[in-house]
């Protein structure tokens, strides 16, 4: 980071990732579309980052060719006019394989457990380089011992079927590696509802576990939810596949089914339907279809209606695969 720091997540951080000379540090490991680890340097100060070009994009049969990287910048958007802070500051933006979509990196706390294994595997393939630039300065090279937190935020598990612990949800029984019968649980936590809600509105095709970080205080928007709550906020990642017109949403975090929706989230809900009337529709039109914006406000509006947390679907399937 330089010395006058960079902002946390919000219009300062958005105009520092849009504008930025943006780095190229490696490849991430294991993603299903080309992910690239970044640096987003403007003057002293530099962030990490996560850049997805569209151009290595995988095709889809159910969403369209190309549309990914604008995907994951309209969640951004929705998740910042609710006040949620979920999905970290996201930009869309030309940059070294053409236009995609550009992400602060979630960081873990630094005291928080670590993806051991993605640590063991590797987590970034180094950049050749003619991608990689210039080289990551010292300290962003120490930070990035500290990449990947645990997978879930130590928030989603399995454990033994009857093992559910106290204060967690039971999401559904199945079968481990080895035919022992286990259940998947997440935890009864007030920010993990948040993401629940999140993906309920961005109709989330694919919330795994994987894709829930613990991240740091000082790196949320103070304004938001996330940046107000106690403990290190729990952002998610990966939302190239939201906001379909069609009801889409997988998702492992199932355990509020049908409970009625508190008041901090119909809160959150009301300030989405005023945003999304106050211009919100506008800003979102050059990355959705018009069905799919019309798509988004009839979801908030139906779960405004109704309070209650969606149930899962029985004509399909509601957990994606592999769960983490």
């Amino acid at each position: 980071m330089g010395a006058g720091g960079v902002p946390p997540d919000g219009e300062d951080l958005a105009a520092l990732l849009a504008t930025g000379e943006l780095d190229v540090v490696g490849r991430i490991s294991g993603s299903s579309n080309v992910t690239l680890l970044a640096t987003c340097r403007a003057g002293a100060d530099a962030v990490r980052c996560v850049y997805k070009p569209v151009r290595g994009e995988r095709p889809l049969h159910d969403f369209p060719d190309g549309t990914l990287a604008g995907r994951e910048v309209a969640a951004s958007l929705v998740s910042r006019a609710a006040g949620w802070g979920v999905v970290p500051t996201t930009v869309l933006r030309d940059g070294p394989l053409g236009p995609g979509s550009v992400q602060r990196w979630v960081h873990p706390p630094r005291d928080a457990p670590l993806d051991e294994e993605a640590a063991a595997d590797g987590v970034v393939e180094p950049a050749d380089g003619a991608l990689a630039g210039a080289a990551p300065e010292q300290d962003d090279a120490e930070d990035d011992e500290r990449l990947l937190g645990e997978p879930g935020a130590g928030l989603v598990d399995v454990v033994a079927q009857g093992g559910t612990p106290r204060g967690w949800h039971g999401v559904l029984d199945a079968w481990g590696p080895y035919g022992e019968p286990v259940t998947l649980v997440h935890a009864d936590d007030p920010r993990l509802l948040s993401v629940a809600v999140f993906d309920a509105v961005a109709n989330n095709a694919d919330r795994k576990a994987g894709h829930l970080l613990l991240g740091r205080p000082e790196a949320a928007d103070p304004a938001s939810a996330a940046g107000r709550g106690d403990g290190p906020p729990v952002h998610g990642i990966d939302h190239g596949l939201v906001l379909h017109a069609e009801g889409k949403l997988r998702t492992v975090l199932w355990g509020w089914a049908g409970d009625p929706l508190p008041d901090v989230e119909l809160e959150a809900l009301e300030r989405l339907r005023g945003a999304l009337r106050g211009g919100l529709e506008e800003a979102l039109r050059p990355l959705l279809t018009a069905r799919e914006v019309r798509a988004l406000r009839t979801r908030v509006e139906r779960l405004l209606r109704g309070a209650v947390m969606p149930q899962p679907p029985e004509h399909r399937s509601a957990v994606p695969w592999p769960v983490f």
